[in-house]
């Protein structure tokens, strides 16, 4: 990157994450996710020099992608995570959850996690503020145009995804894209919150399902079991990622956006 690239300044999104958001049966009895075209894994091992897949926060590319990236890892692909921050700021306010402890905690979450998936990949861990992505976007462009060209497939959270760090990642990582010439997919992880199957926003067109056989469904509720810090709750506080949050990471496919 040279010294003059500008990265656009990042927006508030109006997605709200808020509530109980869309119920899982309402995506489960949709035609929605019907209609969305088969990916194949396998080849992007063959297509791509290299896959580097950029996380928010420890357990983003885990609850999205963990499936997937088992596959790829049994395919032998190289497989890179950018792990952006180190997720200290999910439980505000806690006296048990400090950001000290958080800070510590989730990279060993997200490192036992890969392990239970068999997953085989060089992390890269940026320690970029948890919740402050959009003002370090300049640190996270040049991480990334330092080391992705367009021999490589770069996911990214998608641009619509609602949380801010999300979104602030997907902004970041196409315009990494369009330097570097890599080839961009999204992928969404708070989007089957606040949207609903017939939300005009979300690109519906472009989304991709990559199957998963039911032993690496199994092995990934037992991945998602490793991040004990975002699924037990906190005192009298609902846990980060509560039980009806949990079966929209554990349908048999996950989803990108190409």
């Amino acid at each position: 990157m040279t010294p003059s690239t500008h990265v656009p300044s990042h927006s508030p999104s109006r997605r709200l994450i808020e509530g109980r958001g869309t119920a899982e049966g309402a995506w489960r009895s949709s035609s929605t996710l019907e209609r969305f075209a088969v990916c194949d894994v396998v080849e992007w091992t063959e297509r791509f020099r290299s896959i580097w897949l950029l996380a928010p926060h420890p357990d983003d590319e885990v609850l999205a992608l963990g499936g997937s990236m088992a596959q790829l890892t049994a395919s032998h692909a190289e497989l890179h995570i950018v792990s952006v921050t180190d997720g200290e700021a999910s439980h505000a306010g806690s006296s048990e959850w400090t950001a000290q402890r958080l800070a510590k905690t989730r990279p060993l979450e997200m490192r036992r996690s890969l392990e239970v998936l068999g997953i085989d990949a060089q992390v890269l861990r940026l320690g970029i503020p948890d919740g402050r992505v959009g003002a370090h976007r300049e640190t996270l462009l040049k991480a990334l145009v330092e080391r992705v060209d367009e021999r490589d497939l770069l996911l990214a959270t998608c641009r619509f995804d609602g949380h801010p760090d999300h979104e602030a990642c997907g902004e970041v990582g196409a315009l990494a894209a369009e330097l570097t010439g890599a080839t961009l997919f999204e992928y969404p992880v708070w989007m089957w919150h606040w949207a609903s199957p017939d939300e005009v926003v979300v690109p519906w067109t472009r989304a991709q399902q990559i199957v998963l056989p039911a032993a690496t469904i199994d092995r990934k509720r037992a991945a998602i079991d490793e991040f004990r810090s975002q699924i037990t709750p906190d005192g009298g506080r609902e846990a980060v990622l509560p039980p009806h949050v949990l079966p929209r990471f554990l349908r048999p496919f996950e989803v990108v956006f190409t």
